[in-house]
């Protein structure tokens, strides 16, 4: 099996594009940590990238980046962090 390794930037809208054309047909998200070494799990499709990042407060938090610009950040509760 081939593990696919990605590099997202979030401030770069033409990367974000190129990730979208190149991975858009992903069955499954991309699984990493951040500069905060918290887990962020990245879902890929042709229109949008989702981020979900488990925060170390505990928080879960969305962020959603469309391929025209449009982005969304979500925070969607609680999760058990041990």
């Amino acid at each position: 099996m081939e593990s696919k390794a990605i590099s997202f930037d979030p401030s770069d809208l033409d990367g974000m594009r190129k990730l979208m054309d190149e991975h858009g047909d992903s069955e499954f998200p991309f699984d990493g940590m951040n500069e905060n070494m918290e887990q962020v799990s990245i879902s890929i499709s042709t229109e949008r990238i989702d981020a979900v990042t488990y925060q170390h407060n505990g928080w879960t938090r969305r962020n959603v980046y469309w391929r025209d610009g449009t982005r969304e950040e979500l925070y969607e509760g609680k999760w058990n962090n041990g």
